[in-house]
């Protein structure tokens, strides 16, 4: 999934789920998770706040919920081993 994308759908979650107060602008959330997906932590903590926030509700997407986490777990993957991407496994 491209970044814009996943981008566009976290920040619908956010909304729909009142992780975000609709008051706050979009842009500006826009920015800062373009500016930090490529922290673990970050990256840890939107999935943490999914699964925190989607544990209890019966009317969710749960397509949608696992489609998101799946994307989120590849990026946290991809940057816990990019620096042994060099490293040959036998």
């Amino acid at each position: 999934m491209e970044r814009n994308v996943l981008i566009d759908r976290l920040i619908k979650f956010c909304f729909e789920y009142g992780v975000i107060d609709k008051d706050v602008n979009e842009d500006k959330i826009k920015m800062i998770m373009y500016n930090n997906l490529d922290e673990e932590e970050f990256i840890e903590n939107i999935i943490n706040t999914i699964i925190a926030k989607t544990r209890k509700q019966n009317d969710i997407d749960v397509g949608e919920i696992i489609e998101l986490l799946t994307e989120l777990e590849k990026i946290r993957l991809e940057l816990e081993y990019k620096d042994h991407s060099n490293i040959t496994h036998t």
